[in-house]
């Protein structure tokens, strides 16, 4: 088990490094100066014209006239210390920006990620265990549905309808301003409710084809039919036998989807204006403001290895199988 960790973690740091190299290759590989790309076209003629000591500065601070061996190893030591440089949109420091922009994404997606996962989890059990009954006909095509259909259309779907035409919602922000304390906090969640009810729908339907899908294909496999034979009960059956074994590649898909947890909100949070890290990282993109947009994309990139990183440790603790070595995963 400790060289399986080991392993995984080695692979786990061997991505994140691959990552960050073809982050630092991107900027300087890219058509045209590299200063464009990271001041941003706009802000790079203005400097040109008016303050172009302040260019000779930036380049001079990434080390742009260096070889590129050494832009790369003071593109690492600024990660490892973590100093990200400065955002052009707004002239603070990038990780301060990112960083509280995080915790509004986590305000939507950390109650979807819980919710989601039960819901789904226990629908599609309901389902899964007797496929055709009034529940599965009725879930099953909203699922599949929801599914399907991108969120931006449902979003806007959602948008026109609850908030503009049935006024139960705002038709975006994150507060109306000028409120604090206990209103303040009322008012936030009122703003979150439309796009948190959203994020909701659509992750308890992947969770819940997910979660039929497993439980249809481990009731028809032999063990279940000799524990039948054995006299015990549906319920038993159930619930320690097929829901165990079904909870195998559900739990590798939560891990997985708590990896994706700060961005994977981005057009929800674009189109109902929630200023989180994935409408950040998308205002970053459209700026041109490559040092927010690079410091998003590595953050994602790192929480998506170590979700995957969770979920081979997790079914190993859970899975004997894999955990003595017995079983190809």
């Amino acid at each position: 088990m400790y060289k399986r960790v080991i392993k995984k973690l080695a692979v786990a740091f061997s991505t994140i490094l691959a990552i960050i190299t073809i982050s630092f290759l991107m900027v300087r590989f890219m058509p045209g100066d590299p200063l464009m790309h990271l001041v941003g076209q706009e802000r790079y003629y203005e400097l040109q014209m008016d303050a172009p000591e302040e260019l000779e500065r930036i380049a001079e601070k990434y080390g742009l006239n260096d070889s590129l061996w050494e832009q790369y190893v003071g593109y690492l030591k600024s990660i490892v210390t973590f100093d990200f440089g400065v955002a052009y949109s707004n002239d603070e420091p990038v990780l301060d920006n990112v960083l509280s922009r995080a915790k509004w994404s986590l305000v939507l997606s950390v109650p979807t990620f819980l919710f989601g996962g039960l819901f789904g989890a226990v629908l599609g059990v309901l389902t899964g265990w007797k496929p055709g009954g009034w529940l599965d006909r009725i879930l099953t095509p909203v699922m599949l549905f929801l599914n399907t259909v991108p969120s931006n259309c449902i979003g806007i779907l959602f948008l026109v309808f609850f908030a503009f035409k049935l006024q139960w919602f705002p038709l975006n922000g994150m507060t109306s301003g000028g409120l604090s304390g206990l209103a303040r906090t009322i008012d936030i969640i009122w703003h979150a409710g439309l796009p948190m009810l959203l994020l909701l729908l659509f992750r308890t339907a992947s969770n819940y084809l997910l979660m039929k899908s497993n439980v249809s294909q481990v009731k028809g496999e032999d063990y279940i039919t000799t524990a039948y034979s054995k006299g015990l009960s549906s319920h038993r059956v159930l619930w320690v036998h097929v829901v165990k074994n079904a909870m195998l590649p559900y739990t590798t898909s939560l891990c997985m989807q708590l990896g994706g947890i700060l961005s994977g909100s981005m057009l929800i949070e674009v189109i109902f204006g929630w200023k989180g890290m994935g409408n950040l990282f998308y205002t970053a993109v459209s700026s041109r403001d490559f040092p927010t947009a690079q410091l998003c994309f590595l953050i994602s990139a790192v929480c998506i290895v170590f979700g995957n990183l969770l979920s081979d440790i997790v079914i190993a603790l859970i899975d004997p199988r894999i955990r003595e070595g017995n079983f190809d995963y």
